[in-house]
């Protein structure tokens, strides 16, 4: 039998909660430490619709990058949000635990996974404390053509978006950074061909084209969906009688043509 307490203590271990930046709310969100895991489920962010799978599953753990809440809770109602998803949560007794940033700097996070989908050589992190983004080299030159459609085959699907896009441009550089990764425009213009994130807002835009780089923005969800792809690989190892489900969630984000 695995009680909630092993899966969190061997988490920790692997993705230290000391890793999280300050603001973070990393580590185990609902749940009693004594309860027993059977079945673990994989999801993004807690929504209605993942509790809703999770309980048809019979998942007892749900391993989430994003936390239920940051800001903290001061009630538990179910009219107001996350408080409700708490309360569903604990009505059904679901755990769920988040590796968030602590995950972002680690190799098992989602930006290592999109480096090695890519092949990239000659790593070296965005920003050396904490470690955030990856810069490397393709191991072959492609065009941004080539390597946008490679992405769209790697990546789970979002709304994704282009900046100083030129199909036929040779891309040798690049740099990488799930979820929102605006912030670092400074740091890789004028390092890299490309640059691969998220979240990218309309000054962040137009302060790139300034900057002369071309921008890659894969979506929130695109770029951090398959963070548990390595994680299932070091829970399966340490925990062979566990199970393991990939719960259903989308985009929140929809492109509409009229």
């Amino acid at each position: 039998m695995v009680k909630l307490k092993e899966v969190t203590a061997f988490l920790e271990s692997e993705v230290p909660l000391d890793l999280q930046d300050s603001w973070d709310n990393s580590g185990l969100q609902v749940g009693w430490e004594e309860q027993e895991v059977k079945v673990v489920g994989f999801a993004l962010s807690i929504t209605r619709s993942v509790i809703k799978r999770a309980l048809k599953e019979g998942v007892d753990l749900i391993v989430t990058h994003h936390p239920v809440t940051i800001s903290g809770v001061k009630s538990l109602v179910p009219f107001k949000y996350p408080h409700g998803l708490l309360l569903e949560l604990a009505r059904g007794g679901i755990a769920v635990y988040s590796l968030h940033t602590n995950l972002d700097v680690s190799p098992l996070g989602p930006t290592a996974i999109i480096a090695d989908e890519l092949g990239l050589l000659d790593r070296a992190p965005i920003v050396p404390s904490p470690p955030y983004g990856v810069l490397g080299s393709l191991p072959t030159v492609l065009s941004q053509g080539e390597l946008f459609q490679k992405l769209c085959e790697i990546l789970e699907e979002d709304v994704f978006r282009v900046v100083g896009f030129s199909s036929l441009e040779k891309v040798k550089k690049v740099a990488v950074c799930s979820g929102s990764g605006a912030s670092f425009i400074d740091y890789v213009a004028g390092k890299v061909d490309v640059y691969i994130t998220g979240d990218v807002k309309y000054h962040d835009a137009l302060k790139a084209v300034d900057l002369g780089l071309t921008v890659f923005d894969m979506g929130h969800f695109g770029t951090e969906r398959l963070f548990y792809r390595k994680l299932k690989g070091v829970l399966a190892k340490a925990f062979p009688s566990l199970k393991f489900k990939l719960l259903h969630e989308k985009s929140p984000f929809e492109v509409v043509r009229p």
